[in-house]
């Protein structure tokens, strides 16, 4: 008696797309962003304004803390106007990222997964890029796109 195996041979789908890691990529960049412009926004609170003490040797001590003045209030400006760029561009970015992998790349994931994942985008997408929506005009909104 010989044991027989009977072995499906079907062939499974193992191509990859062509943009696998795209999503994936987007997703650390826009994090990477984000975090780098929370590392602008702790320089713009943590870099201390100059003293007084420290201009006596000038002549005129006045103009010159002035002038120090307005110079770290300068770059104070530039942290903070870094920190409002990168955290609104990384967070785009983000949701982008976030948007392509549930559209594109959760093919493997059961459906009901894809589903939430797809709502949670959705959801948060709406809240970026409006402003005061209340849930029920977000659900009707998502409900226009559908039909």
């Amino acid at each position: 008696m010989e044991a027989q195996s009977y072995l499906s041979s079907t062939k499974t789908d193992t191509k990859k797309p062509r943009f696998a890691g795209l999503s994936d990529a987007f997703i650390i960049f826009g994090l990477s962003i984000i975090v780098l412009s929370l590392v602008f926004n702790w320089m713009a609170t943590y870099d201390n304004p100059p003293e007084l003490d420290d201009f006596s040797e000038f002549n005129d001590p006045s103009d010159a803390y002035q002038n120090a003045l307005e110079n770290h209030q300068d770059k104070i400006r530039g942290y903070e106007g870094i920190y409002s760029l990168f955290s609104s561009v990384g967070v785009v970015i983000l949701v982008g990222g976030l948007f392509y992998k549930t559209v594109s790349d959760s093919n493997h994931l059961p459906d009901w997964v894809r589903v939430a994942m797809m709502i949670g985008v959705l959801y948060f997408m709406i809240r970026l890029f409006t402003t005061d929506l209340s849930l029920m005009d977000q659900i009707e909104l998502i409900a226009l796109v559908n039909s």
